[in-house]
């Protein structure tokens, strides 16, 4: 059975509709991503989830029950999941009272507090911070303290909202590598919100890309390599997407005519289309060789990013290419402005839609 499930949920705020007809499940130890620009939605669709806000239309089941039956099934539910927020708050008294809060208002025993209280912090790597001052934290220990006091009391479902927009690149990389732990330690199924791609590809077993709805959803390769809209690809980060008309070819080989260029695809499709290739599944070379690729273009340099060891570079074929390459292959080929390349990538690194 999936732990969550979502049909056709819509949120209107003051006649601008946030949300609509958001669809999906989530089974039981899977992590998801909503992943999408500022102001698409994907808070307002953690607090749909949390049942903190209530859906203008449409349902949402945990666990296969009704959100929306009762009161008292939501607040059954809720005790069922943990939410982290963009913005964590922090209460007044030490780590250890603040950490132990949820477990003492559901009447656990001091023992099992105890217990539960040393465990997460130690796992969080605040074992020693029990009688600090909650207040006196840094933003990394205080992101770490709001964690612990969700994981503390075991939830099925833990939703992070942003769990890393407000920290240095240490601490985030520290509370990416706790939350990777968490699904493992506690085999705990995560939603989390985040606007950070190479994030939402490390943490999730899932993507959902939003922007007021969800444009696509599936594993982060299908995603970021196979986009099925224009927004998804250029949001991801598609550098070379071009458009073109598609006719299926004798040998089943999708032939695109972009009316400077023709390029072949393995995706048998046909009419307007937009062709993506990453820049990743590009080779180039500066004489012409045999190769297996079905493409392969002559043209010139037409300018150079050097990202440190990465180059980036733009090449004209008609259309313009951008292209990666280490900065030890750039010295070797010794590549310049204007310099003639060739380059190669095979029909299946063309994706179409």
């Amino acid at each position: 059975m999936d732990l969550l499930q979502l049909k056709n949920v819509s949120k209107t705020y003051n006649n601008k509709e946030i949300l609509k007809n958001i669809n999906l499940k989530l089974k039981k130890g899977e992590n998801l991503a909503f992943i999408g620009p500022t102001g698409c939605g994907k808070t307002t669709l953690l607090r749909l989830i949390d049942l903190l806000e209530r859906p203008d239309s449409g349902k949402i089941y945990f666990d296969g029950i009704d959100s929306n039956t009762s009161k008292k099934k939501q607040m059954e539910i809720r005790r069922r999941i943990g939410m982290v927020f963009q913005q964590p708050i922090v209460f007044k008294g030490s780590v250890y009272e603040n950490t132990a809060y949820g477990l003492k208002i559901r009447g656990e025993d001091k023992n099992h507090i105890d217990e539960m209280v040393n465990e997460t912090l130690d796992i969080l790597g605040l074992g020693g911070y029990h009688d600090r001052n909650a207040s006196t934290l840094s933003g990394g220990e205080t992101q770490r303290l709001a964690l612990a006091r969700v994981i503390v009391t075991e939830p099925e479902l833990m939703i992070l909202d942003e769990p890393t927009a407000n920290l240095d690149p240490i601490s985030s990389e520290k509370i990416e590598n706790l939350i990777h732990s968490i699904t493992y330690k506690k085999e705990t199924t995560i939603i989390m919100a985040t606007h950070d791609l190479i994030q939402g590809q490390l943490l999730s077993d899932k993507i959902a890309i939003l922007n007021g709805e969800i444009s696509q959803i599936g594993s982060p390769d299908e995603v970021f390599r196979k986009p099925k809209t224009k927004f998804v690809a250029d949001f991801v980060g598609v550098k070379n997407l071009i458009n073109g008309t598609a006719k299926i070819s004798d040998n089943n080989l999708t032939i695109i005519n972009t009316g400077n260029i023709t390029i072949y695809s393995a995706t048998q499709i046909s009419g307007k289309v937009h062709a993506g290739i990453r820049p990743e599944d590009i080779i180039i070379s500066t004489k012409k060789v045999e190769t297996s690729a079905r493409n392969v273009l002559k043209g010139k340099v037409k300018e150079l990013i050097d990202t440190g060891a990465l180059v980036n570079l733009k090449i004209d074929v008609g259309e313009i290419f951008t292209v990666l390459m280490t900065r030890q292959s750039f010295l070797d080929l010794k590549i310049n402005l204007g310099k003639e390349l060739w380059i190669y990538f095979k029909a299946s690194a063309v994706h179409v839609f």
